[in-house]
């Protein structure tokens, strides 16, 4: 029998607040939603980990009934290295997607970012969240405010980490159809880590994002 004094019983209260904070599914964070914080048990104690919430209606006087949920990503800078050289910069990255851009004065000199889906989804439509929001995440700009509704984070950063590289390599589509030799040379590497909150619509048991044509 296990000896008793081993046990360590921890309560989900917010740290910031005191606030209890709920448990749903398979959450690996946890959200406060009095206060906004997110919390990650390390070890046995409630670490905050930093969330900013991308511009969105929901964040301003929205009433409870109106159909938005928040969900995160994980954001990522990254380097990724090919046979024709290494991807440092924004305009490298759009360059080797295809899709070379018009940038403002220095913007194209800030290091590519790739986005990886916190949240729970099937593994195909994780792939096509994480393409959609990596090629188009720039244009994100932060809100104000604080999420009514937040959805379970599922994946810590070092799961999403994993998945980073395959998902950066989903949208370089043209590069690998030309060259058969392209992966024997492609690698990525990420820094740090954090979380980004998106409003999605809800509609009849389903969530829109309609600028990215995005639905699950």
């Amino acid at each position: 029998m296990a000896d008793r004094r081993d046990l360590w019983v921890i309560p989900l209260r917010c740290p910031r607040c005191g606030a209890a904070m709920p448990v749903a599914g398979d959450a690996v964070l946890y959200h406060c939603p009095p206060c906004g914080a997110l919390w990650e048990l390390t070890g046995d104690r409630l670490t905050e980990r930093p969330m900013l919430h991308g511009a969105g209606a929901d964040l301003s006087g929205m009433s409870p009934g109106e159909p938005f949920r928040r969900v995160a990503f994980w954001v990522f800078p990254f380097r990724a290295a090919t046979a024709a050289g290494e991807v440092r910069t924004m305009a490298d990255y759009f360059t080797l997607v295809g899709n070379p851009r018009q940038f403002t004065a220095g913007g194209g000199e800030k290091p590519p970012l790739v986005f990886v889906p916190a949240f729970a989804l099937l593994p195909a439509q994780l792939l096509r969240a994480g393409r959609l929001l990596t090629i188009r995440g720039a244009a994100f700009r932060p809100g104000t405010g604080l999420p009514p509704r937040l959805a379970p984070v599922v994946f810590r950063e070092e799961d999403a980490r994993v998945l980073a590289e395959t998902i950066v390599l989903a949208t370089v589509t043209e590069e690998r159809r030309l060259s058969p030799q392209f992966l024997d040379a492609f690698s990525v590497r990420t820094g740090p880590g954090r979380l980004l909150t998106v409003p999605l619509q809800a509609l009849e048991g389903r969530f829109l994002l309609p600028e990215l044509n995005l639905e699950f």
